[in-house]
């Protein structure tokens, strides 16, 4: 019997490929990048300029980085994390929360702001960490419900000045594309 995880990948490909003989042919990108780890595996899309890379984002303490394409990692200026975490209870509302008490305590003249950002089936929590002219720290956590003992939070940070609309856009279809498997 073949693994969920098998089927999905090879769906994945198969959808992707065309054959010509006994010559496979890709003739275009795959859609969502499959990341896994220890109990978990997910899809997420890797936005068009945008470069996914799992390799370093161990440096980064999560499971997948994106930053600029037209950018070097250590001259990135933008760089999205998106880290799977586990969840003990449904009130990822408190555990934002929390953090924002940590926050405080770390940076008494911290601010928070509102974000609009969404998710087509899960429940998003987003917030903007910010103490203006130093730092930005954009964070969001994904719930994939009931059913999944994991969560996702995802973080962009930007220093002495606010994201891009286009940087908020990337932001926002990075969210909006994961998919808990």
């Amino acid at each position: 019997m073949m693994s969920r995880f098998f089927l999905l990948l090879l769906s994945c490909l198969l959808a992707q490929t065309t054959f010509a003989g006994d010559t496979p042919h890709v003739d275009k990108k795959l859609d969502s990048l499959l990341v896994y780890g220890q109990g978990f595996i997910f899809s997420v899309k890797e936005p068009a300029g945008w470069k996914g890379d799992t390799v370093n984002a161990a440096q980064f303490s999560t499971n997948i980085i994106f930053y600029p394409a037209s950018q070097s990692l250590d001259k990135a200026q933008t760089i999205i994390r998106v880290l799977v975490a586990d969840k003990t209870d449904e009130n990822i509302n408190e555990d934002l929360a929390h953090d924002m008490t940590g926050y405080r305590e770390q940076y008494p003249n911290v601010v928070f702001k509102e974000l609009a950002i969404s998710h087509p089936k899960y429940q998003v929590f987003p917030k903007l960490f910010t103490v203006p002219g130093s730092f930005y720290e954009y964070v969001a956590y994904v719930n994939p419900g009931p059913t999944k003992k994991l969560m996702f939070s995802v973080s962009m940070n930007k220093q002495m000045k606010e994201a891009s609309e286009l940087e908020l856009d990337v932001f926002q279809n990075i969210i909006a594309s994961l998919q808990m498997l």
